[in-house]
């Protein structure tokens, strides 16, 4: 009996070695590696609940989307109160739902979005309920439904394209402040503050629900302000500045009509990431409304870089048509009219290209324009 303990004990040891190390490879996101040692972790020990549910967080980053979910149920089975679970469990839904939105084409489509963020918020609810002290998930309940809203608030903004914002909620849900998500999104994300008062991602996502809360209303512009307020906040509070909002900070500050912080914010946004086509942009926008002499040369300068994006985004999706065999044989020649320098490059490096780097034209090919 002893020996056996001894044994039980060895295995455990060695489970949550692995399980450790699986642990610091996700934080440095080294998702596959961390599944393969999370994996070898319940090999050893199937009871070992932490490691089904870590494993359940590094399939959810890659959208790895049922095995992520039977990870996190298997993680819950074996620990009813397992809070930390159901919060990433809830978490991966938002993720996976924002995933899956370039392939939302149809009102069928936009209801699955709602059905796939309203189960995300039933986890994040009994995340909550088993982990009353956790910033992190109020924050989070937060997102999803500042997520719903948002489901809500398109069909509303742009008609045309024929959405579907889902079953309109009983009348006794309805809060007298609008709609019961963005309602409830606010709460959270202030209670999530309230427990946790350094919390800038926090101050971010509630910019967020602010300003689609302010696009539904007659005159924007005080909820725009509001919201580019809690920007603000969210930039003085990350003092390691490790959250990527000065994206997101100049593209409200623009919509808020306050220019020369939106060009701030989008030039520090460039400065940690020069390929920042979106910052760009806005530094281009700012410049216009602001009649700065600059502009001009800006705005061609952006055309160009945008230009030589799409010249890099379209060849890169030929590059998954031939790694799925979709490409249909046509030759890298085709393709010369349409790469910037940087798509020139990819094609001459990267392997998937290797097998078409020396075919020729085709007859058809030769006689296109």
């Amino acid at each position: 009996m002893a020996d056996e303990d001894e044994d039980r004990k060895e295995k455990r040891k060695q489970s949550k070695s692995l399980a450790q190390e699986g642990e610091v490879r996700c934080k440095n996101g080294q998702y596959t590696d961390a599944i393969r040692l999370f994996t070898e972790a319940i090999e050893i020990d199937g009871a070992y609940a932490w490691a089904y549910a870590h494993r359940g967080a590094a399939r959810a980053a890659l959208d790895d989307w049922e095995p992520c979910c039977a990870d996190f149920k298997q993680a819950v089975e074996l620990r009813p109160d397992y809070g930390w679970a159901y919060a990433r469990w809830g978490e991966a839904h938002r993720m996976h739902a924002s995933h899956r939105l370039g392939r939302t084409d149809t009102p069928p489509d936009w209801r699955e979005q709602h059905a796939i963020i309203d189960r995300g918020i039933e986890l994040l609810e009994r995340a909550a309920e088993l982990s009353p002290g956790s910033a992190w998930t109020f924050a989070h309940r937060g997102a999803a439904y500042t997520y719903k809203y948002w489901l809500e608030v398109m069909p509303r903004l742009m008609p045309a394209l024929e959405l579907d914002n889902g079953p309109a909620p009983a009348p006794e849900t309805r809060s007298s402040r609008g709609s019961d998500a963005a309602a409830r999104a606010l709460l959270d994300l202030d209670k999530a503050r309230e427990l946790n008062p350094r919390y800038a991602w926090v101050s971010a996502f509630k910019a967020c629900i602010l300003a689609l809360i302010a696009r539904e209303q007659p005159d924007m512009t005080p909820g725009l302000l509001a919201a580019r307020d809690c920007m603000l906040d969210a930039l003085a509070l990350d003092v390691d500045k490790r959250l990527p909002i000065h994206a997101a900070a100049a593209k409200l500050l623009s919509c808020a009509g306050t220019f020369s912080e939106s060009i701030a914010s989008a030039l520090r946004a460039v400065e940690k990431n020069p390929a920042d086509v979106f910052s760009r942009y806005f530094i281009a926008v700012g410049l216009k409304h602001l009649n700065d002499p600059l502009a001009p040369v800006v705005i061609e300068h952006t055309r160009k870089v945008l230009e030589s994006t799409r010249s890099e985004l379209d060849t890169m999706l030929r590059g998954l048509d031939v790694l799925q065999g979709r490409e249909g044989g046509r030759s890298i020649a085709s393709m010369r009219n349409n790469l910037s320098v940087e798509a020139i490059a990819l094609v001459a490096f990267d392997p998937t290209w290797s097998d078409l780097r020396t075919k020729p034209l085709s007859p058809r090919e030769r006689r296109e324009p």
